[in-house]
């Protein structure tokens, strides 16, 4: 069954937007009065905050009645997500710059990159103010008064220098942090693997940037790249940060700070090429006059390309440091070891000896004569074993970090977690997390 769906008028739709796009005309009129300020055409934190809270709103009581697929409202929803979009995009800039100018460890040209993201930042401001405009030039048009009632008021957001409380929680210490801080290294180091789109985008010149995309570059990747960068920071934050391991290895929290940097800038990226995707690619009966809003040529070659180009500068920063700390934290070391008792390495002592290394997040391998099967993968650790009956082996080689193999060790010892009739068997406390 479905429900009937009841048609307003365009006249009726106009009285019930009323209340919600007033807050947006009382900020259109303050970013108007900005921008006929000489030199004053910088949009604060606190602004742009209400810019996103209100345009969210509005559009959001837009497309519950269906704005998009109306003729005579379908300019004005699509100004109320152009001012979300490019609100948000302006916030994340402002926060990325006010990091930036307080700290110098995420990319060495600190100065190139403030100059362009000045840039940027006015490019984004102008749009807004562009926005804004044509928002109360349609107001007009569709009969809404557009005074904007009672001024927004502006929340914080205004600190030029950062203000922080006194840091009095101490230090935790213990052994679960620093093997998640190795994987959270390694992992840092796979992402690369990830990110090398990004790599052959920025190495073309920004003019050829449109042609590249859906293509190359499109909402869709960068929203996966983000997402996984963002798994990575909330791991890191739930498991390493005010830990003892930070002050041990400095360059994990420089590192971090790389990731936050290339975190802002993923975000930003998505909602310029998601803006261009949805809004200025597409077929619409708006989209010619959104071109002459938001000039395609600086979205794409200044703006989008600025944030692929320093998300790449950034993820070579951090992979930098997490190379340095592996180099340091890792002790590699090689030891024999004896196969399981009457069994070999079938599924059981395969299966722990995958666990253990896959705890640690270390690169370790079996060495069995001259060939290498990766300790971490099951299948591999199977087909190893058949190769130590073949050779009627009775010890094996395992090389890799030493606190793995450490571990490694004491399951050898007990017979890798089984009787030699292959029947389960219990383990030492050390080793509980394979239970």
């Amino acid at each position: 069954m479905t429900t009937e769906q009841k048609i307003v008028s365009e006249n009726e739709f106009t009285a019930i937007l009323e209340p919600f796009a007033q807050p947006l005309f009382s900020l259109s009129h303050l970013a108007v009065a900005l921008a006929e300020k000489e030199n004053a055409r910088h949009l604060h934190m606190g602004f742009l905050a209400n810019v996103i809270t209100h345009a969210s709103d509005a559009e959001h009581l837009l497309d519950r009645y269906r704005a998009r697929y109306n003729l005579n409202w379908i300019y004005f929803r699509e100004l109320t997500a152009s001012a979300k979009n490019f609100g948000k995009a302006s916030f994340l800039l402002e926060e990325l710059k006010k990091d930036f100018k307080g700290d110098s460890d995420v990319i060495d040209d600190k100065d190139d990159f403030i100059q362009r993201a000045e840039s940027v930042s006015s490019f984004l401001n102008d749009v807004i103010v562009n926005i804004f405009v044509e928002l109360q030039q349609e107001a007009r048009r569709l009969g809404l008064s557009g005074h904007g009632g009672k001024p927004v008021p502006m929340h914080g957001l205004k600190h030029e220098k950062e203000v922080i409380l006194p840091h009095t929680i101490e230090e935790s210490a213990d052994t679960e942090s620093a093997i998640t801080a190795q994987r959270i290294l390694h992992r840092c180091v796979a992402f690369g693997e990830k990110a090398e789109f990004l790599e052959s985008v920025i190495q073309a010149k920004p003019q050829g940037l449109v042609s590249r995309i859906p293509g190359h570059v499109n909402e869709g990747k960068l929203r996966r790249l983000g997402t996984r960068l963002h798994n990575l920071v909330s791991w890191y934050d739930s498991y390493v940060v005010n830990h003892s391991i930070e002050r041990e290895f400095t360059e994990l929290e420089k590192m971090r700070k790389c990731f936050s940097a290339q975190l802002n800038l993923s975000k930003i990226g998505t909602i310029l090429v998601h803006y261009f995707e949805r809004h200025l690619m597409l077929p619409s009966p708006v989209v010619k006059k959104l071109r002459k809003l938001v000039p395609v040529r600086r979205l794409l070659e200044e703006a989008l390309f600025f944030t692929l180009y320093y998300q790449v500068k950034c993820f070579h920063a951090a992979r930098g440091y997490a190379d340095a700390v592996l180099n340091t934290m890792l002790e590699e070391v090689t030891y024999d070891l004896p196969v399981p008792r009457n069994l070999g390495f079938h599924a059981r002592p395969s299966t722990l000896v995958a666990k253990v290394v896959q705890r640690h997040g270390a690169h370790v391998k079996m060495l069995v004569d001259d060939q290498s099967f990766d300790a971490s993968s099951i299948l591999e650790l199977l087909s190893a074993g058949g190769y130590v009956v073949t050779k009627g082996l009775d010890h094996v080689r395992f090389r890799g970090d030493k606190r793995t193999l450490d571990d490694l060790k004491i399951l050898a010892e007990y017979n890798y977690g089984e009787t030699e009739k292959g029947k389960d068997a219990p383990l030492p406390e050390h080793l509980s997390y394979l239970k």
